[in-house]
């Protein structure tokens, strides 16, 4: 793959909201890819061993990705044996590494 393949499309909106009273509310809007790069998703894999506790909110700020698609990459790893759900009657999935 080229390097313009590996590239995370990422667009940044500011909007500005009308308040009471004159005041106005700046909200800004961030459109991430579903497509996770290849580079990132060797970064993640790497890093999952040396964590206590894998959410895909960390993941996803982390690295700029959309949680639905962490979600799908944890769930992946899972599978695979990488990582482990640490109680599956919670509503946060919260994962650990399996060692």
């Amino acid at each position: 793959m080229s390097e313009k393949e590996e590239k995370l499309l990422v667009r940044k909106a500011t909007l500005n909201l009308r308040r009471k009273y004159g005041r106005t509310k700046q909200i800004t809007i961030v459109e991430r890819d579903a497509f996770i790069p290849k580079s990132i998703e060797k970064e993640i894999r790497e890093s999952l061993p040396k964590r206590k506790s894998i959410l895909a909110s960390d993941i996803a700020l982390k690295f700029d990705l959309r949680i639905s698609t962490v979600n799908v990459l944890l769930k992946q790893y899972e599978g695979e044996g990488l990582i482990k759900l640490l109680n599956p009657n919670l509503n946060l999935k919260i994962y650990v590494p399996t060692s």
